[in-house]
């Protein structure tokens, strides 16, 4: 993934915006707490494979030699003690992409319901101003019929 500025999104934005617009100022939005998930997430993976790292027990220098069958068994069990803390790790991680990419989607519905509540109230507008104006032209048409 690249890191991108806020101020390079701004711009991004108001070039394919009317800075003014609700439109470019929700997507400004949405995009500037996306990014801040995912610098928090980065910054939580880093601290833990740091983690990792400080956590590893010191081998004890005076300890005898082991031997070759004992020697392998524990490098095998410490192996596998750092794949599942990686393996723990990466699903973390896994599970964070995946709550983003559901605000996401969440935040792509609502922008959707919203400019489509924005259609139906222009149509609804547009169609009560016509109502109004056949209304007035039979109200007018009415006063001349009579005498």
């Amino acid at each position: 993934m690249m890191n991108v500025s806020r101020a390079t999104i701004t711009n991004l934005i108001n070039q394919a915006y009317d800075p003014s617009s609700i439109a470019a100022n929700n997507l400004s939005e949405i995009l500037l707490r996306l990014q801040a998930a995912k610098e928090i997430a980065e910054y939580e993976k880093d601290a833990l494979r740091a983690a990792l790292h400080v956590h590893q027990k010191p081998r004890n220098r005076h300890e005898p030699p082991l031997d070759l069958q004992q020697r392998k068994a524990q490098l095998v069990k410490e192996k596998e003690k750092e794949k599942e803390l990686l393996d723990k790790i990466e699903l973390k991680e896994a599970k964070e992409n995946n709550r983003i990419y559901q605000l996401k989607i969440k935040e792509a519905a609502r922008a959707a319901r919203e400019e489509a509540k924005k259609v139906r109230d222009e149509a609804k507008a547009v169609k009560a101003a016509e109502l109004d104006a056949k209304r007035r032209d039979r109200d007018a048409a009415k006063a001349i019929q009579q005498p």
